[in-house]
C-alpha cells in the first residue's frame, strides 16, 4: 500500500470548519482578514509548463473509492509522482456532504485564499463557480481539443457558454437494476421501454413475489431532478432550452415524461412511498427483496450484489429503458472532476496535476483500480476495462449522458423548481398541466435572481 513520503501532511478540513463556525461570522472575517488576498493570475500570464524546482500544492478532495472500497487519493498522487516528482501533493480532506463542501470551499476562495491550490467539485458547479470567479477557465491552458476525450454530456455539464472550468475525473450513470430470477420464473423479458417496465412491474407486484415493482427517488431533493432530466430526455425534451434562458416544462415531451412518471405510481408499478424515496431507500427496498427494479447509481450494482444484500447473485444490470418510438437510453451525468483556484501561488504546478487527472494515464489507472466510472470515453472501452469483468462499464459506454441544466449559475433554484412542483405532480396535488406551467413559472422567475 502506498503511504505518504516523509514529510507529507494530510489535513483535516473539519478542524477548519470548526475554527470557522466556532467563530461565526467572525471566523470569515478572521480568515478573509489574515489573508494577504493575493492577486489573481490571468489566463494570459498562466504558465501552461510543468514547474521545474520543488513545488507543494494542495488537493481539496473528498475519498475516491477504489475497487476493494479503499481510497485512491493517495495511490493517484504516487501515480502522478512518477512523472513529476518534484511537485508534492498535500491532501486537504473535503467535507463528506457536498453542499457543506461547496459552502466551505466558496467561503476561502471568495475570501481571497490561495489555498487549496486544486479541489475536487461536484460536476454541476461549474455554473455557478464560473459566475462568482471561483475556478480558472482552462480551455486556453490545454488546449482546444483536450476535453475531446470526454463525452458531449459531459463536456457540457463542464463547461458555460463553451469555456471549461473543471478538469473530469470521473462520472457517474444511472443503472436499471432487475431481478433475472423473478423474470425467469415467470417466463418475462428483461423490459425494453418505459410501458414494459409498467406493466412487468405490476405483473410482478400481483404474483405476490415482490411487494414493489419499480423503485426510484420521488422524494423533494435533487435526485428527484436527476430522474426528471433522464425521464423529459427520454420523451426527447429538455428541461430548458438549448442556451439555458429559457424553461421548457410545458412541452408535450415534459407533460409525457410526468404523465408516465405519475402513472407508475396510480397503475401500483411504483409504491406511494416513492413520494419519499431517496437514493438509500431505493436500494433498501431493492437489496431487501421487496422490489423488482432499480433505478440507482453505479454504486447500487455492488450493493444490490454485497453480503447484506438478499437478492445477491439474482440481480442483472441495464442501460435505463426508454419510451416506446425512441431508440437513444439516457442518463443524468454525475461526477467530479477538479478545479483550480483562481489565487493559486502556484499556478504552473496546479494546471500539471489538475490537467494530469484527466489524461489518459490517470484515466486507465482509474479503469483499473477505481471503484467508479472514469470519465474518459475510450477508458470505458479499452482493454482494461474489459478485463475488469463489471457490467457497469461495459453497459456505461453505451449510454447517452444528459446534464442537468447546471451551467447556468442559478441552477440550486431551477432545480428547486423541478423537484417541488415534479413532487406535487408525483403525488396528485397538482395535475400535469397546472404542475408542469408552475415549474415553469418558478424556472423563469429563477434564472433572473442572483447567483449563490
Amino acid at each position: 500500500m502506498y503511504r505518504f513520503a516523509p514529510g507529507d501532511v494530510e489535513e483535516d478540513v473539519m478542524a477548519i470548519d470548526r475554527r470557522m463556525f466556532l467563530l461565526g461570522g467572525a471566523g470569515v472575517l478572521l480568515l478573509a482578514g489574515c489573508s494577504t488576498r493575493p492577486e489573481r493570475t490571468t489566463v494570459q500570464e498562466w504558465p501552461t509548463d510543468p514547474p521545474e524546482g520543488d513545488v507543494t500544492i494542495s488537493w481539496w478532495a473528498g475519498q475516491v473509492a477504489s475497487k476493494d472500497g479503499g481510497d485512491l487519493r493517495r495511490r493517484l498522487i504516487a501515480e502522478f509522482q512518477k512523472e513529476h516528482p518534484n511537485i508534492r501533493v498535500r491532501i486537504v480532506s473535503a467535507p463528506s456532504d457536498t453542499d457543506t463542501n461547496r459552502t466551505s470551499l466558496t467561503t476561502q476562495i471568495a475570501a481571497g485564499s490561495s489555498t487549496p491550490d486544486v479541489y475536487l467539485g461536484d460536476v454541476a458547479w461549474p455554473g455557478q463557480f464560473a459566475k462568482n470567479k471561483l475556478a480558472t477557465p482552462v480551455n486556453e491552458l490545454v488546449g482546444a481539443d483536450f476535453f475531446d476525450q470526454f463525452p458531449e454530456g459531459l463536456r457540457q455539464a463542464a463547461s458555460v457558454d463553451g469555456t471549461y472550468y473543471m478538469f473530469p475525473l470521473y462520472i457517474d450513470e444511472s443503472f436499471f437494476l432487475y431481478r433475472k430470477d423473478l423474470l425467469a420464473k415467470h417466463s418475462l423479458q428483461v423490459p425494453g421501454s418505459w410501458e414494459e417496465v409498467r406493466e412487468t412491474a405490476a405483473k410482478l407486484v400481483d404474483t405476490g413475489d415482490v411487494s414493489y415493482g419499480f423503485a426510484f427517488q420521488g422524494d423533494v431533493y435533487e435526485g428527484l431532478t436527476c430522474n426528471v432530466t433522464e425521464f423529459v430526455a427520454d420523451a426527447g425534451g429538455s428541461l430548458l432550452n438549448d442556451d439555458l434562458t429559457r424553461p421548457e416544462t410545458t412541452s408535450s415531451e415534459t407533460k409525457r415524461a410526468f404523465e408516465f412518471m405519475r402513472s407508475l405510481i396510480t397503475d401500483g408499478a411504483s409504491p406511494r412511498a416513492t413520494l419519499t424515496y431517496q437514493e438509500q431507500d431505493t436500494n433498501d427496498a431493492f437489496s431487501g427483496g421487496r422490489a423488482a427494479f432499480l433505478r440507482n447509481w453505479s454504486y447500487a450494482w455492488g450493493i444490490a450484489n454485497g453480503p447484506d444484500s438478499q437478492v445477491a447473485g439474482k440481480v442483472g444490470l441495464a442501460a435505463r429503458p426508454t419510451f416506446d418510438g425512441q431508440d437513444e437510453h439516457h442518463s443524468t451525468i454525475g461526477g467530479w472532476g477538479n478545479y483550480i483556484n483562481p489565487h493559486t501561488q502556484q499556478p504552473a504546478a496546479a494546471l500539471t496535476f489538475a490537467s494530469w487527472m484527466s489524461s489518459e494515464t490517470a484515466q486507465q489507472f482509474l479503469t483499473r483500480e477505481g471503484g467508479v466510472l472514469p470519465a474518459r470515453s475510450e477508458s470505458l472501452t479499452s482493454e482494461d476495462a474489459k478485463r475488469q469483468q463489471r457490467p457497469t462499464y461495459d453497459t456505461a459506454a453505451g449510454i447517452t449522458l444528459v446534464p442537468r441544466p447546471t451551467s447556468t449559475a442559478y441552477y440550486p433554484k431551477v432545480s428547486q423548481g423541478v423537484y417541488q412542483n415534479g413532487n406535487s405532480i408525483l403525488g396528485g396535488q397538482a395535475s400535469v398541466d397546472g404542475g408542469t406551467s408552475t415549474m415553469a413559472s418558478a424556472i423563469a422567475l429563477a434564472l433572473k435572481g442572483e447567483a449563490l
